[in-house]
């Protein structure tokens, strides 16, 4: 039978100038448009914006984390609900959907430990009283 094994993460292999060189052998023209666009955009040099761009190809979901918390920190917030108030155009209803979306999700929470602790009550009386 075939064994399959894990792959690491792309990180733990290669670095960031490894992971742009794939890129430029894969993409020459978009990675080129790429970093020109991040060049101008952004005011970096041609090494600053390799570098971003490599850290990117590495891991792009942490990379966009990272980002948005570093503004977050820039920015004052002290976590994601605050900066999703203080960014928004209207802070109040921000709030109330947030306020909504954690009590929705309570509940949801609730209710299914409530339906998993009865599952497993009923099969343990299941199980020592040998069914009914």
């Amino acid at each position: 039978s075939p064994s399959f094994t894990r792959l690491p993460p792309l990180s733990m292999v290669l670095g960031a100038k490894q992971a742009l060189s794939l890129q430029k052998l894969k993409d020459p023209e978009g990675t080129e448009t790429t970093l020109t666009g991040l060049m101008r955009e952004k005011s970096l040099s041609r090494e600053q914006a390799e570098d971003r761009y490599g850290t990117y190809l590495l891991d792009p979901e942490s990379f966009a984390l990272n980002k948005w918390e570093a503004a977050n920190e820039r920015d004052g917030y002290r976590n994601w609900e605050e900066a999703a108030v203080g960014r928004s155009d209207d802070p109040e209803a921000t709030r109330e959907r947030i306020a909504k979306f954690k009590a929705e999700s309570r509940i949801k929470a609730y209710a299914v430990i409530g339906f998993f602790s009865a599952a497993l009550l009923y099969s343990s009386y299941q199980y020592q009283h040998g069914g009914l």
